[in-house]
């Protein structure tokens, strides 16, 4: 490197390691012919080695870099930093006699390797000199000239193939990552040839790399005669004017990418039917700022213009979302936001919320700042053990659909959604994606259906309700009649049997008030509050309503529940609402087949029976009735389906009894054999 360092006052710009080899070979004894020196050396940092160094030899040193450069006594500027704000400073300060030296890692190694020379070569001339012109002596100054020649030499060499090595392997490293690339790319370089076309490519165009790296064909699977493509434009830095002449005005300069461009075009011959691209291109620039090539990437978005154009037929508000989609440079985050419906992207092992789009924001209330890092079972029911693990254990290729779970707004206000989560990657980390659909709508007209099948099941008890009212109202009766009578006739009344005749109305009232309170209770809509529950709780409440049904209809009951079941997480009024219309039905079949009969009285026999398998609570109810056939099994739970006379069954009971028993997780199966009987055999989860 032809750098005049002789009587020159130098300034080095930049104490990274160049720079101590620098001044330790400038400041030894062997260059002090030269009569250079070193008069400062800057750097941001101050533990750098340069500093250091500079420092233990008395050498100025600063970390202000435009007090150094508008000194006029500095006559050389070694620059070895590539801190971009020192080349602001350096354009703003005119050096009329000065130079600088910009120096690159390889150009710093070349003036550190040519110092070491000319330091041998000092040294060796002045050990000539000392010799006396002794042959043997001046022989063995030039052999160990020689050797440290060499070793100068060696170093420089195996600095120059470890830079080539260093080269070849980022050579390697990329060709890697962009062969491996799901998004279709190709590079130029600056002869406008290819030298990288991946495989994501090759799927999209048809042509393989080998039929095109090292032509300048890249044209070739989109137009039918030669024309630039975008990487082209930027590597020929092809003026506007032209580029408008190409591609008209589908093409733009990128809002993400300094000095790239992008663009989309329909091309016809692609494909079946043709295909939309959208391709951006970028430069490729050397240490200098040289564009050495370009790299272009591109976009199938044959079913975005699709969607577009179905959208469009439908709504023309969606289509100038869609416009603004076109134009935005996140098209992927805009499909994200403008989903019709929540969307969460999780952690997988933590369930920690990672993203949302605007419609989280909209329909939950919440900013993004505040969901990001908070768990997502904090959304809805967070003693819902059933979701966690279920998430947790999501295989990759699996998805999971958890239906009718309640969640809640900022501000606490509750409403239902249906989760959607499958397997996802985002930012190389293990995610789920959890799409939320709100079905409150749905949620509360099936409510609404289930209050209605309520009342039609309140109307089927109103004989039993009757009964069980009228009985404590006939002893409150006789109680007041016998007291009105003793009274009338002028009799003394024991205080004994006052207080006797008072505890027979108390507890009759609180009889009738208890009938008239369940009654009540079970008649009231549902909030869908699920609780820990022992299940033999609403067969028995199911008994206080029906129990005089039961007897005018002359049907024995056996109950058989397990005195010590485990827990499950239900509402009560639903589930005793489940039970109400299969003991009603049970009733129904029994004295349809009774009125059939013609070999004189049918026993008729109900057995309810509580017990667990495995994991499961189970109940069984079983009748002596008619039974079920095939055919009706298959139709049984569909709405409004009813084998009843025409204005004796609604059709509704069992529908409903058969999406109660899901929304708990549960599962309802039928075994019968027609002229028997039937059993339905109800399934719940065991609470762990």
């Amino acid at each position: 490197m032809n750098i005049d360092l002789e009587g020159k006052k130098i300034a080095v710009l930049g104490g990274i390691t160049p720079c101590k080899e620098i001044i330790e070979i400038l400041t030894s004894d062997h260059l002090k012919s030269l009569d250079c020196t070193i008069a400062a050396v800057v750097d941001a940092h101050k533990k750098v080695e340069g500093i250091s160094i500079a420092s233990a030899l008395g050498i100025d040193t600063t970390d202000d870099y435009t007090s150094v450069l508008q000194r006029g006594d500095i006559d050389l500027f070694i620059k070895l930093t590539k801190d971009e704000t020192v080349n602001q400073i350096i354009e703003s300060i005119e050096h009329e006699d000065s130079k600088i030296f910009d120096l690159d890692g390889t150009e710093a190694m070349q003036l550190i390797s040519d110092l070491k020379v000319l330091r041998e070569k000092l040294s060796v001339k002045q050990q000539i000199r000392e010799s006396k012109e002794d042959p043997d002596c001046i022989e063995a100054i030039f052999c160990d000239y020689a050797e440290r020649l060499d070793a100068i030499s060696d170093d420089r060499i195996n600095t120059l193939l470890s830079e080539r090595e260093d080269l070849i392997e980022i050579e390697k490293e990329m060709s890697q990552v962009i062969h491996g690339s799901l998004i279709p790319t190709f590079i130029i370089n600056s002869d406008h040839i290819i030298t990288h076309w991946n495989r994501a490519l090759e799927e999209l165009t048809g042509y393989m790399s080998y039929e095109v790296i090292g032509t300048d064909r890249q044209w070739l699977p989109f137009r039918s005669a030669k024309r630039p493509t975008m990487a082209d434009v930027i590597v020929g830095q092809m003026p506007e004017e032209k580029i408008q002449k190409y591609y008209g005005n589908s093409w733009r300069k990128s809002a993400l990418i300094k000095e790239a461009y992008e663009a989309e075009e329909f091309f016809p011959h692609m494909g079946d039917g043709g295909k939309w691209i959208y391709f951006t291109a970028a430069p490729i620039k050397s240490e200098d700022g040289t564009i050495i090539g370009a790299i272009e990437t591109l976009r199938d978005k044959t079913e975005d213009k699709k969607a577009q154009e179905e959208i469009e037929s439908q709504d023309q508000e969606l289509s100038v979302l869609y416009e603004k989609y076109k134009k935005s440079e996140e098209k992927y985050r805009t499909l994200f936001n403008n989903n019709p419906n929540p969307i969460f992207i999780l952690d997988r092992e933590t369930l920690d919320i990672l993203d949302v789009n605007h419609r989280v924001e909209i329909d939950y209330g919440y900013t993004k700042h505040e969901l990001l890092g908070n768990s997502f079972l904090e959304m809805g029911d967070k003693n819902d053990t059933v979701v966690a693990e279920k998430l947790k254990g999501l295989s990759d290729f699996d998805t999971i659909l958890f239906t009718k779970k309640k969640h809640f707004k900022k501000g606490k206000k509750s409403f239902y959604v249906n989760l959607k989560v499958c397997h996802a990657k985002y930012s190389q980390r293990d995610a789920l994606i959890a799409s939320a659909t709100d079905i409150t709508e749905s949620v509360e007209k099936e409510t609404q259906l289930i209050q209605a099948g309520k009342m039609a099941t309140l109307g089927t008890m109103a004989a039993g309700m009757a009964h069980e009212i009228n009985q404590p109202l006939n002893v409150i009766q006789i109680c007041a009649d016998l007291v009105q009578k003793m009274i009338n006739k002028g009799m003394d009344i024991p205080n004994e049997e006052l207080l006797s005749i008072a505890n027979d109305i108390t507890t009759n009232v609180a009889r009738a008030a208890g009938v008239i309170k369940h009654v009540r209770d079970f008649a009231r809509q549902s909030d869908r509050n699920l609780k820990k529950l022992n299940i033999n709780d609403p067969i028995n409440d199911v008994f206080k309503v029906l129990g005089h049904q039961l007897t005018v209809h002359q049907i024995e009951a056996e109950l058989k529940l397990h005195p010590d079941l485990p827990s499950i997480r239900a509402e009560h009024n639903r589930l005793e609402q489940v039970f109400i219309n299969l003991v009603t039905n049970a009733i129904d079949t029994m004295d349809e087949k009774a009125a059939k009969s013609e070999d004189g009285p049918v026993k008729k026999v109900l057995t309810i029976e509580s017990g667990t398998e495995g994991k499961f609570v189970v109940v069984r109810v079983s009748d002596t009735g008619m039974g079920i056939t095939k055919e009706i099994k298959e139709k049984i739970f569909e709405p409004f389906f009813t084998t009843k006379e025409t204005g004796k069954g609604t059709g509704l009971g069992t529908s409903i009894s058969f999406g109660i028993i899901k929304d708990h997780q549960g599962s309802i199966d039928i075994e019968s054999e027609p002229g028997i009987g039937a059993t339905f055999i109800v399934k719940f989860p065991i609470i762990e």
